[in-house]
């Protein structure tokens, strides 16, 4: 066993490691340890392989007192993921956090930018210009691709053959499909800017970086007229296209690199009603008790 009675450091290195042959992210890695830890803590001197559903539900409620249903919602996630791993190494019977739901919290609607508001940025771009070529190229791979700020700067140059690029980011190294109208603008900038590997993105005085990104969305949104709204906007806006557009959730997850289908229903929040009522026109059930006039 790799419980002591002086701790669970060795359980929780263990843990750590086997969420980081998962290919997490450190900072998904630190918070997943860290809510564990406080749990453990929390029932001590009780060790994990006596710990029930009852203790969890007790710590859950606990903390509904004192943070966000948000927060306890992330919290409950860590758990999960400790108590299958501590399961599947054989460590404990049974997984103390089976058959407990996982804590509701309403998701607070996030701005996206409207389709008309991506175009002017895009007309905005004066593709006579270097960096207008740049950050034409930048907006349509945001929009097109959902990536984040992080992996966009990650970027190399793409597989054209198979049309995907690569990013390294968040949730780690992933391929991201391109459209034709992404792979336009990326071949148009590489060989007016003459890029031919890493760094992809350049600046005036060298690569670009996420808070230079920010800064030309930011700086073309005042100068334009579009009320800015965060480069991350961006991402929430693809994936409400997406919706718009009538893909199905696996496949959007699968893109924007999600495994659970929370954070789409996050990021659609705010058109959630201009969705339903697209898919309630396409229905159209109430047609057919008029079939007979």
């Amino acid at each position: 066993m790799l419980f002591k009675s002086d701790g669970y450091s060795e359980l929780i290195q263990s843990f750590q490691l086997s969420l980081q042959v998962s290919g997490l992210k450190p900072q998904t890695i630190k918070h997943y340890t860290s809510d564990t830890k406080k749990f453990l803590e929390n029932c001590s001197p009780i060790t994990p392989d006596h710990i029930s559903p009852k203790h969890v539900r007790q710590y859950l409620d606990s903390l509904r007192v004192r943070v966000s249903p948000k927060t306890v919602y992330e919290s409950q996630l860590a758990l999960r993921k400790f108590f299958r791993f501590i399961s599947d190494e054989g460590e404990i019977k049974s997984n103390p956090c089976d058959g407990i739901k996982l804590t509701k919290y309403r998701v607070s609607p996030q701005p996206i930018y409207s389709v008309e508001e991506i175009k002017e940025l895009l007309r905005s771009c004066v593709l006579k210009t270097p960096t207008g070529i740049r950050d034409y190229a930048i907006v349509t791979v945001l929009f097109d691709t959902g990536v984040r700020v992080g992996e966009l700067i990650s970027m190399d140059v793409p597989d054209w053959r198979n049309s995907l690029i690569r990013v390294d980011g968040k949730t780690g190294i992933r391929y991201v499909p391109l459209s034709i109208h992404s792979l336009q603008a990326l071949d148009r900038y590489i060989r007016k800017w003459h890029i031919t590997g890493a760094p992809f993105w350049r600046g005036k005085y060298g690569p670009l970086t996420s808070y230079g990104v920010l800064q030309m969305v930011k700086r073309r949104c005042i100068r334009f007229s579009v009320p800015y709204k965060g480069v991350h906007a961006f991402r929430r806006s693809a994936t409400a296209q997406m919706k718009r557009m009538g893909m199905n959730d696996s496949d959007i997850m699968e893109i924007m690199g999600w495994e659970d289908v929370t954070m789409l229903r996050r990021y659609v929040a705010l058109v959630s009603l201009e969705l339903a009522q697209l898919a309630y026109e396409k229905v159209n059930h109430s047609s057919l008790i008029w079939d007979h006039r």
